[in-house]
């Protein structure tokens, strides 16, 4: 059969995109490669998100507003979310969920490993691993297959120029854990993660502990047990998980007849490795441009162009803020001790909630800068 788009990999951008697509009457099948498939994350997603997809409550497992730093010396900095929330969700319902948006929405759900792209006529011939899936012929494609994107490979696109690769292993609450229930921690300690961090995140039944570290570099399970040990947790794992993260945007994400978007587009922020916002907003993006091609001849590099206008702020400020913090245990001890301010805490959760840079006073500016000029002599 042919349809108008094929959406290939079935995570928060793919099925954000299949069914805005669908909705808009253009014929969608999106191809994913495992259905039951569990993503490793954190599951962390901001207020904002929620409100914009309108997100169930049920998905929503925590509603947390205390987050915990701790530096390399053990020094522990309580920080406070008053105006919002960050809300914890389990990537294996979150996804199934927003898969059977996209079918209700009229979107075509197949499984099969893309095998090959290839051009055909006025658009693509797709085929699948032991032809699981029947041969497709689309006119345009949106690709949303994570790090490893199979159709950035075939199409030609730029490389993914940095990945990460996190780890993160699920624990049953017990009464030695279970005063992680309702906080988040973040470590900022090279002993758990030389050039990322560690974190604790609790969900409904189990407490997500996990790092990271770029790709090749450095050991990620010792990281992983020495992180365990640290926090002095002596119980088993019920569940390891482990992924592939790109920290960096694709050069270009767009071609005439296909985009990427999500962590096939390499966008997840660094420092923070935050992914699943802007899987579901680049997957809204991109269905729209792709909505106004079909419509109005628009180039798909639109969607391009706005992505980057909104949020390449972000990206930049994040990624100064990695380079200059955490380079080493001296510097994190400084990026903590910073944590502490609360004008830095209201401006830091004011734009994580809808990711937006948020403006501060003067003289506000002048006392953050003048503390991250100290801190970075001192060390501390």
């Amino acid at each position: 059969m042919r349809y108008d788009v094929a959406v290939i990999g079935g995570g928060p951008s793919g099925a954000v995109a299949a069914a805005i697509l669908a909705k808009a009457g253009l014929s969608t099948v999106l191809v994913e490669r495992n259905l039951d498939n569990v993503k490793p994350c954190g599951g962390a997603i901001p207020l904002g998100l929620i409100e914009e997809f309108s997100i169930p409550s049920d998905l929503v497992e925590k509603k947390l507003s205390r987050m915990r730093a701790r530096s390399p010396k053990g020094r522990m900095i309580d920080m406070n979310m008053p105006n919002g929330y960050v809300g914890m969700v389990r990537r294996e319902k979150f996804d199934k969920y927003l898969r059977a948006e996209a079918a209700r929405a009229g979107a075509v759900i197949m499984e099969g490993l893309v095998k090959t792209i290839t051009p055909s006529g006025d658009g693509f011939r797709i085929t699948t691993l032991n032809d699981k899936v029947p041969a497709l012929r689309v006119r345009k494609i949106i690709g949303a297959d994570g790090a490893n994107s199979k159709t950035a490979e075939e199409l030609r696109f730029p490389p993914n120029e940095l990945k990460v690769i996190a780890m993160q292993q699920r624990f049953h609450y017990t009464p030695a854990i279970e005063k992680f229930r309702d906080i988040v921690e973040i470590w900022f300690d090279g002993e758990v993660s030389p050039d990322f961090y560690g974190w604790i995140f609790p969900k409904a039944d189990h407490l997500a502990i996990g790092t990271g570290t770029e790709d090749n570099r450095h050991n990620i399970k010792a990281l992983q047990k020495r992180f365990v040990e640290k926090i002095g947790i002596t119980d088993k794992p019920y569940l390891d998980e482990a992924a592939k993260i790109p920290m960096k945007p694709r050069k270009s994400f767009t071609s005439e007849n296909a985009i990427l978007v999500g962590d096939a587009a390499g966008l997840v922020t660094p420092a923070n490795g935050e992914g699943i916002f802007f899987a579901m907003r680049s997957g809204k993006l991109g269905a729209e441009a792709m909505i106004d091609h079909f419509r109005n001849k628009a180039p798909l590099a639109n969607y391009e162009r706005k992505f980057r206008k909104l949020y390449a702020p972000i990206f930049f400020g994040l990624e100064v803020l990695q380079a200059v913090y955490y380079r080493n245990d001296r510097l994190r001890e400084s990026f903590v001790a910073i944590c502490a301010d609360d004008d830095v805490q209201r401006i830091t959760f004011d734009s994580y909630l809808y990711k937006k840079m948020v403006p501060a006073p003067w003289r506000v500016q002048m006392k953050i800068f003048s503390k991250n000029i100290v801190h970075l002599i001192k060390g501390r």
